[in-house]
């Protein structure tokens, strides 16, 4: 029997198709698995989907491999402070003769933080207890809610002594990350973008430092850990 080419080739295509809209169908309204790679990664793992698969407690293998990735940067020489992490400048505050630099996270961006700066861990606290699913919580966008001593958040920060005097570095969960963690012990020196610590699922940094340090960014402006400037000519304590 003389196989039909031609007719062997609509077949497979068929079949293609129907495989695609049954895996189309199957994923509904999440990217097909064969469409999914060519997407960018905010298309490719939507939002709503990252929320099921936190409250099934299974995520993507995929994108867990995107989401540690942890990439090499061009950390600037000279005193000039950078970024201690990925993400949008969320506030500039000013409370207690303290300057705050409060940069947020989304779950696509790189979360491992870097220091901005040289100094020596001096210690680690931590505030709020495991993260409930209240994500109605009116308190949750208030500017100063990181310095609240509550249920939720939880956060975890790093005490630093440099040569600016005292500095403080938070890492502050979300409902979707679950777990702050820092990688070198008390009494550690850290140079200016070396790698400190990492938070899971999108949260929030923020630098703490003397009034006397005026952060020369912006609200709305988007960082990268170890390379944007974020102060560019800092004096030394007396």
């Amino acid at each position: 029997m003389k196989l039909d080419w031609v007719l062997l080739v609509q077949l497979v295509i068929v079949f293609a198709c129907l495989f695609l809209l049954l895996d189309y169908a199957m994923r509904f309204p999440f990217p097909s698995r064969v469409v999914a790679p060519f997407l960018p990664p905010m298309k490719r793992w939507p939002v709503e989907q990252l929320w099921k698969w936190v409250e099934d407690g299974s995520p993507d293998p995929g994108f867990l491999r995107f989401f540690l990735r942890d990439p090499e940067r061009r950390i600037p020489q000279g005193d000039e402070w950078t970024a201690a992490v990925d993400g949008t400048v969320l506030a500039k505050l000013t409370r207690d003769q303290r300057n705050f630099l409060v940069i947020s996270l989304n779950v696509w961006d790189v979360h491992v933080g870097r220091m901005p700066f040289p100094g020596t861990i001096t210690g680690y606290m931590e505030h709020g207890d495991i993260v409930d699913s209240d994500r109605s919580d009116p308190l949750r966008d208030e500017p100063y809610y990181f310095l609240r001593d509550k249920s939720s958040p939880k956060q975890r920060y790093m005490e630093v002594r440099t040569e600016y005097g005292l500095a403080r570095i938070r890492f502050i969960t979300s409902y979707l990350s679950r777990r702050i963690e820092f990688f070198h012990p008390v009494g550690s020196h850290l140079e200016k973008g070396q790698r400190m610590g990492r938070m899971l699922f999108g949260s929030t940094c923020v630098i703490e430092v003397d009034e006397r340090y005026a952060f020369d960014v912006e609200e709305g402006q988007r960082t990268v850990a170890g390379e944007t400037i974020i102060l560019k000519n800092p004096v030394k304590a007396p």
